[in-house]
């Protein structure tokens, strides 16, 4: 009976083993919680998988570590979590944490709410990135590379995640300084190292004006009769004041003044519309959106007669990409040397361009 009890208790053991996890080598977990218009939490973890495969728990769920994936959140050194470059679960929603607004002088006004403690603070437009100077009342950008600096992220974790949010600019990531809405997840086995950062995404921050307009941009060269122009892009944005896909067209100075109010009209000050005259002025834009991550550019123009043809390529967000939560507007204002009585707009396919990219798109 006692060799029967032995016998039986190897087989339990046995199992036991087989059923254990088996974590990486030096495991490193870095979490990004992320608030206000983006509720995600976003973990890297970073370690040598065991036979080309581990298993690790984060939050009570087992999940399985391999080689990385290519994904654009795949930071050097990191593995893919259940074949996704992070792994990824909701946070809680908490309330606003702070007000900011861009000036037509460049300079931002930051108003954090009473109590909250901010460590920094960046903003995008949408094409690059700045650190602003300080964290409450009138300061200055400086051009960094992403959220570089942001809390405990690496620098490679900063480019990743702040590229991601880039294209949903103009908006602002603030370091929060107290303690986040959510703990760490639990890990098991226990990480080599476990850092935090959270951050608070606040979208859809505003340009006013400073009471003098902005300098008017180079007037460019005359159009030939027929074939390809320069196109210069005046200004873009989300959160125009349009809820459908429309194209606008300004060869005045009151259609001009009209155009932007369009674009700015759910922001504090519009800007001045710079002098129309001898050339036109193109306002496409996409439509309300449910998220962020959409938008538009113009990457060429064309001429014949008096018909102007524009090339544009809009850009929406990827399956599993970071998007803000909210509404947004996407909209770009450019301008072509000449007037034109008749304006299309295509996609780079030569198709007439609606807010998905078919059909539709031309405005007499």
């Amino acid at each position: 009976m006692t060799k029967t009890l032995f016998l039986a208790l190897g087989v339990s053991a046995g199992l036991l083993s087989a059923c254990a996890m088996t974590g990486p080598g030096n495991v490193r977990v870095h979490e990004a919680l992320l608030y206000g218009g983006s509720q995600e939490r976003i973990v890297w973890v970073y370690g040598q998988p065991g036979a080309g495969q581990s298993s690790l728990k984060l939050g009570g769920q087992t999940v399985e570590l391999r080689p990385a994936v290519q994904d654009p959140l795949t930071v050097a050194g990191s593995l893919s979590v259940n074949g996704k470059a992070t792994y990824r679960t909701a946070t809680t929603s908490v309330g606003q944490k702070l007000s900011v607004t861009r000036g037509t002088d460049g300079l931002f006004t930051v108003t954090p709410n009473a109590g909250v403690r901010l460590q920094a603070v960046y903003y995008t437009d949408g094409q690059s990135w700045q650190k602003l100077s300080g964290t409450s009342g009138q300061v200055r950008g400086s051009a960094t590379r992403g959220l570089q600096g942001a809390g405990q992220l690496t620098d490679d974790e900063a480019a990743a995640l702040g590229q991601a949010l880039q294209s949903q600019g103009p908006l602002a990531v603030a370091v929060l300084d107290d303690t986040a809405a959510d703990p760490p997840l639990a890990v098991e086995p226990r990480p080599a190292e476990h850092l935090v950062t959270a951050l608070y995404v606040l979208p859809g921050v505003r340009t006013v004006s400073i009471g003098r307009a902005l300098p008017a941009p180079t007037t460019p060269t005359s159009p030939v009769a027929g074939g390809r122009v320069t196109v210069n892009e005046l200004a873009r944005g989300n959160n125009a004041a349009v809820t459908t896909f429309t194209v606008q067209v300004a060869t005045t100075q009151a259609a001009a003044n009209a155009l932007y109010a369009q674009a700015y009209g759910r922001q504090t000050g519009v800007p001045a519309a710079p002098s129309v005259s001898g050339s036109t002025l193109v306002g496409v834009f996409l439509g309300q959106r449910s998220t962020g991550g959409y938008g538009v550019q113009v990457t060429g123009a064309n001429v014949n007669g008096s018909a102007l043809t524009l090339t544009a390529r809009v850009t929406a967000p990827g399956p599993g990409s970071i998007t803000t939560q909210a509404l947004t507007s996407p909209w770009i204002i450019v301008r072509v040397a000449g007037t034109f009585t008749q304006v299309s707009v295509v996609d780079e396919q030569g198709r007439p361009l609606t807010s998905a990219g078919d059909s539709g798109g031309s405005v007499r």
